[in-house]
C-alpha cells in the first residue's frame, strides 16, 4: 500500500530513518523531526502495516527568472535493507512523480548519495557546489549573528545577493533563517556577520559535532575565492508547460517571437511525452501539446533528461544546434541550490 502519511503518524519513520542514515546525529534527526515534518509530505509503501520503503518531499519556495513557485526537495529516501531489491522505491518515485504532475509543479531537485539511484528516473545534475574560502583581509571582522532582531533584514539582504548572481535559488525570508538557524543548532553550528570595517559584507557559517566545515560563505567576489566545486544537485522536470514560462528568447534574437516544433521523450510522466508547440518571445514561453505521438524525422526529439540539462544551463544536447532558433532560446543562467538535509 502506498500512501502519505497523516501528520500525527510521521514519527512512524523514524526506525527507517535511523537504518538508513545511521551517519545523522541524534541531535540533527530531533531537529528533522520536529521542524522539517511540520510541512513536508512523506510518502510510504506499507506491507503488513510496516513501513518499508519512504520518500520525503520538502517544499521550498524557489525564484525563476522573476517567478516563484513551489517545488519539492526530496530527501529521506531510503528503504528497510531486509525489504531491498524488491521494486517498492520505484513505485514510490513513479507515485511521486505522478502526484507532482498533477499539482503541476515545475520541477523536482534533491542531493543524491548515489548518481545512480536517480538517473534512471531522469534526474540530472544541474548544480555543482563551490567551496568558498574568504580571502585574508586585516580590515575584515567578525560579529555574532542576531536571529531575532535582524532576521527579516538579513533575509532581505539574502535574496537580493542571491538576485545579483543567480536566476534559480531558494528564496530566503524571516522563517526560512529561522529554520537554518536551528539546522545549526542541531550540528554545533554558527552564524556570523562579516564587516569591511564598518561595511556589512556577507555572513559566514560553519557547523559539524565531529568535524567542523563550512555551511555557507555569502559574500561578494572581492572578499572570496573558489577552492573548486563538485556536482551537487540533481533535478528533473516535472511539468513541463510551468516550467518554461520564464524560458525566453535572447536579445539578441532577430525575432521577437518564435514558434518551434520539439518532441519530448519521457518515460514516467506522460503529459509531457508527445509532440509540442513551443512559443517563445523575449519575456518568456508557452507550450502548447500537438500530439501525444511523435512523428520522426519531422521535429527534434529530446528526452526530458536531456531538456532538464540545458533549461538549467547546465548541459547542451547537440540536438538544439538543429532546432529553428534554438541558439537563441535562453535557460537559465545561475543555479544556486545549496541547502542541505
Amino acid at each position: 500500500m502506498i500512501r502519505y502519511l497523516e501528520t500525527e503518524e510521521k514519527g512512524r519513520c523514524l526506525d527507517l530513518w535511523r537504518e538508513a542514515f545511521p551517519e545523522d546525529s541524534t541531535e540533527f534527526c530531533d531537529y528533522y523531526f520536529k521542524e522539517k515534518m511540520k510541512d513536508n509530505k512523506v510518502l510510504v509503501r506499507e506491507e503488513n502495516g510496516e513501513i518499508v520503503s519512504m520518500l520525503h518531499r520538502n517544499p521550498y519556495k524557489i525564484y525563476m527568472r522573476g517567478r516563484e513557485a513551489v517545488c519539492d526537495y526530496i530527501v529521506g529516501v531510503s528503504t528497510l535493507v531486509a525489504e531491498r531489491h524488491k521494486g517498492y522505491m520505484r513505485s514510490l518515485m513513479l507515485a511521486m512523480l505522478r502526484d507532482m504532475q498533477e499539482e503541476r509543479m515545475p520541477f523536482t531537485f534533491l542531493m543524491p548519495a548515489r548518481e545512480s539511484l536517480y538517473r534512471p528516473y531522469d534526474f540530472r545534475y544541474i548544480y555543482d557546489q563551490p567551496r568558498w574560502v574568504l580571502k585574508y583581509n586585516p580590515h575584515i571582522h567578525r560579529e555574532p549573528c542576531n536571529l531575532k532582531t535582524l532576521g527579516a533584514d538579513l533575509a532581505e539582504w539574502q535574496t537580493a545577493w542571491l538576485k545579483r548572481q543567480y536566476e534559480v535559488f531558494a528564496i530566503r525570508d524571516e522563517a526560512y533563517l529561522q529554520r537554518m538557524e536551528k539546522e545549526l543548532a542541531s550540528e554545533n553550528g554558527t552564524c556570523t556577520l562579516l564587516y569591511d570595517d564598518d561595511w556589512f559584507i556577507g555572513m559566514q557559517s560553519e557547523w559539524g559535532l565531529k568535524e567542523r566545515e563550512m555551511r555557507y560563505l555569502y559574500t561578494g567576489e572581492h572578499y572570496r575565492s573558489e577552492a573548486g566545486r563538485k556536482p551537487a544537485i540533481m533535478a528533473r522536470i516535472v511539468c513541463m508547460p510551468e516550467f518554461v514560462k520564464t524560458i525566453r528568447l535572447a536579445e539578441n534574437c532577430p525575432q521577437d517571437e518564435v514558434t518551434v516544433e520539439i518532441g519530448i521523450n519521457d518515460l514516467f510522466v506522460p503529459q509531457n511525452q508527445g509532440a509540442w508547440l513551443w512559443q517563445l518571445t523575449k519575456e518568456g514561453s508557452r507550450m502548447i501539446q500537438e500530439s501525444r505521438f511523435i512523428a520522426k524525422g519531422k521535429m527534434e526529439v529530446l528526452t526530458i533528461s536531456e531538456l532538464t540539462e540545458w533549461l538549467f544551463g547546465y548541459r547542451t544536447p547537440a540536438q538544439v544546434a538543429k532546432i529553428p532558433y534554438g541558439e537563441y532560446i535562453e535557460p537559465f543562467r545561475g543555479v544556486f541550490l545549496d541547502e542541505v538535509v
